[in-house]
């Protein structure tokens, strides 16, 4: 289980952060390198294989271009975390696409993504859909 504080992991200018209890919020600064991708994926997939569930919170307000070696790290790492609820923030059009491709490309693998993916402009909505989807979540576990 994530522990009871927050942990955060720097790589170069961008960072993970997993705040408890079950959200990872990831914020890409500048054009995404496939390493940094390749080395947020295992921690993603070491954090996930000890959870019951995670979601995930993007801040691309901030992001450069998106290569395809990129995009296949990105698509690796959902299949391996497989969030209840992903939450993107800051995403122009371009950005929007290229997530909106990623989540095909996860489908097209046959792979059932458990949770929704959601855009919005800005962190504070993002956070509270996902406060949402805990208490939805929340309610149905109690039921």
């Amino acid at each position: 289980m994530l522990q009871d504080q927050e942990i955060q992991y720097d790589f170069g200018r961008s960072w993970m952060r997993f705040e408890p209890p079950g959200t990872c919020f990831v914020t890409y600064v500048g054009d995404l390198d496939a390493r940094v991708v390749a080395g947020m994926n295992a921690v993603l997939e070491a954090t996930a294989r000890s959870q019951r569930h995670i979601d995930l919170l993007v801040d691309l307000s901030r992001t450069g271009q998106v290569s395809e070696l990129v995009r296949r790290h990105a698509v690796g790492g959902m299949l391996v975390l497989n969030p209840r609820a992903t939450a993107v923030f800051g995403a122009d059009f371009h950005l929007r696409v290229v997530v909106s491709m990623i989540t095909k490309a996860i489908r097209l693998l046959h792979v059932d993504l458990r949770g929704q993916i959601k855009f919005f402009e800005g962190e504070a909505e993002a956070r509270a859909w996902l406060a949402e989807v805990e208490r939805r979540d929340s309610m149905q576990r109690s039921a």
